[in-house]
């Protein structure tokens, strides 16, 4: 009985789906205001390039609140190099072209976003702040393989309390 709920565990699990990508919150707060937008960890970009080993990505039409109304920005992008590392084009947000560290790993064309706090830095204007963090997701499904274990598990426990042993007592009058 051990070896079929094993081998029925080790089925399930190989059926698993993958996990998509998680989403991210982005929350910028800088000389020329604020924006908070989500993005997904590793996103497909509108557009890309690489020049000179530098990579530039950018994302049309991002919805989020930008200057502290509900709005969509026109383009953000991200770059390392020669390039600014975040580019944010919204109304109600001014002129947001930073430099700083590289917040991606990975090419142009497939990024993964790097969490954590980052100082972004224009000479010009002064510098920024970006935290990146992982998105509260409301209301999240377990996978599929999640549901089938907790059953396997469920049953499990059922039949071990079904098979265990009864105790007899035996009550003599005398």
């Amino acid at each position: 009985m051990k070896k079929l709920a094993f081998c029925l565990s080790a089925a399930i699990v190989g059926l698993a789906s993958p996990a998509y990508a998680a989403p991210l919150l982005f929350n910028f707060s800088g000389p020329s205001g604020t924006a908070v937008f989500q993005l997904d960890s590793n996103p497909t970009p509108d557009t890309f390039s690489s020049f000179l080993g530098s990579d530039q990505f950018a994302f049309k039409n991002v919805t989020g609140i930008f200057g502290g109304i509900a709005g969509t920005a026109d383009n953000i992008g991200f770059g390392n190099g020669l390039f600014a590392a975040l580019n944010i084009n919204a109304a109600n947000v001014g002129f947001s072209q930073f430099s700083g560290p590289t917040l991606f790993s990975g090419p142009a064309n497939a990024p993964t976003f790097l969490t954590g706090n980052f100082v972004l830095i224009n000479p010009f204007f002064g510098n920024a702040n970006l935290t990146i963090t992982p998105a509260a997701v409301a209301g999240a499904v377990p996978e599929t393989a999640t549901w089938a274990m907790m059953l396997v598990g469920f049953g499990a426990v059922g039949f071990a309390m079904r098979r265990r042993s009864k105790v007899r007592t035996t009550v003599s009058y005398a």
